[in-house]
């Protein structure tokens, strides 16, 4: 059995952009120490909203079971939980964050999370299904609220755009993307574009 990881605030290396990330995070991670005493692995995904960790859903902030829900969470401990590798946690962490701090960044490693957590089946079968629906649903919220926005590499000065990450990652996880399309240039290079036809606020259903 492995040892409860302990939450240990410390510099984190933040992980690069997500496309090779959702292969990249499969790999083991640094193991974070002792310092607040919440014990990482111990965290258990359960989820009191269907929605939760979708933005504009707030439910994290008042779902018992996540330990960050009361304190908040500050941007540098978002990285430390993880760093840790154990996904409920840092699906909480980022959820609270999101909450908290409505951007890309946040809800982009909620989804990451989120989708972390379906295919490991790190969560009761029974929430499996709302699990990969929160991913994709997460993802999907980039691309309609966050098309714009960044994260960024370890060094936190080279920015990598979060929407294409969103759209592959929902076509990994068998949904389909709304809103958006993807357009190939003279030179090769894939870009994303609004939909033709499409209002910001569509939802992409037949009339």
């Amino acid at each position: 059995m492995r040892a409860p990881n302990m939450l240990k605030h410390r510099r984190n290396n933040h992980l690069p952009t997500v496309l090779p990330l959702l292969a990249a995070l499969g790999c083991s991670l640094p193991a974070p120490k002792y310092n607040y005493g919440l014990a990482l692995s111990a965290v258990e995904l359960q989820l009191i909203d269907e929605a939760e960790g979708v933005h504009p859903n707030a439910a994290a902030l008042r779902d018992p079971n996540n330990p960050f829900a009361e304190d908040g969470i500050a941007d540098e401990t978002r990285w430390i939980v993880q760093d840790a590798g154990f996904w409920p946690a840092s699906f909480y962490a980022w959820a609270t964050a999101l909450a908290l701090r409505p951007n890309g960044e946040n809800q982009l490693y909620t989804a990451l999370a989120a989708q972390q957590i379906y295919e490991r089946r790190e969560a009761d079968t029974a929430l499996l299904y709302y699990v990969r629906n929160i991913a994709i649903d997460g993802y999907q919220a980039i691309l309609d609220d966050f098309p714009d926005d960044v994260t960024y590499d370890a060094t936190g000065t080279i920015a990598y755009p979060v929407a294409p990450t969103a759209f592959a990652a929902i076509e990994s996880l068998g949904g389909t993307p709304i809103g958006w399309v993807k357009v190939e240039g003279d030179d090769g290079t894939v870009a994303l574009v609004r939909a033709p036809g499409l209002a910001d606020d569509d939802t992409g259903d037949a009339p």
